[in-house]
């Protein structure tokens, strides 16, 4: 079975990564891991050249074009997870870039006769590791919108796991990590 981590961590020493190394280790021995390195990845937002382009080969069925590898990759997998930090009550930009890349009728999702949403998607469940130096609380609008994608996909199963109060001076971060790592090797 193939999962695929899509790793949008910026920083090499990211505390994130971190995480999800240690979450990935324990499945290493059932599972084969393709990784998605955002910032290794040459992904850019969509220009309208680009749109008309990508309309046109969904329009003709074509999904040969590198700009689909992502949403291939995506809806082949049978499960997904995804590390980002906890940036502007969210996540990195590359992740949206990323997102706006895998939401493609016909490969991920498409659209039936009736013109209601069937998704495409074979993974079942998405699992989405964050750390923030504060406390993220009700400002993470990361959730739903996560959810709101995975539904669109028919992924069900949406679980988020994040390691909060890392940058508070009077916490023990290294104390914090070592806790989220051993609570993630039971997920």
């Amino acid at each position: 079975m193939k999962l695929l981590f899509v790793n949008s961590c910026v920083r090499a020493e990211s505390r994130t990564l971190q995480l999800c190394r240690a979450y990935l280790e324990g499945l290493k021995k059932e599972w084969t891991i393709q990784e998605v390195d955002l910032q290794k990845e040459s992904l850019v937002p969509y220009t309208e050249q680009m749109l008309e382009k990508r309309a046109a080969d969904i329009q003709n069925h074509d999904y040969s074009a590198p700009v689909f590898q992502y949403a291939r990759e995506f809806a082949l997998a049978d499960a997904v997870l995804i590390g980002a930090p906890y940036w502007d009550l969210s996540f990195p930009s590359s992740l949206k870039v990323y997102f706006e890349h895998i939401c493609v009728n016909g490969i991920t999702f498409r659209y039936s006769e009736a013109g209601l949403l069937v998704p495409m998607c074979r993974a079942k469940e998405l699992l989405y590791i964050t750390t923030c130096g504060g406390y993220i609380g009700e400002c993470n609008s990361a959730d739903q919108y996560i959810r709101d994608l995975c539904g669109m996909f028919g992924i069900g199963d949406v679980r988020f796991f994040a390691a909060e109060g890392l940058d508070i001076a009077e916490n023990n971060a290294a104390l914090i990590m070592a806790r989220a790592k051993k609570e993630l090797c039971k997920l």
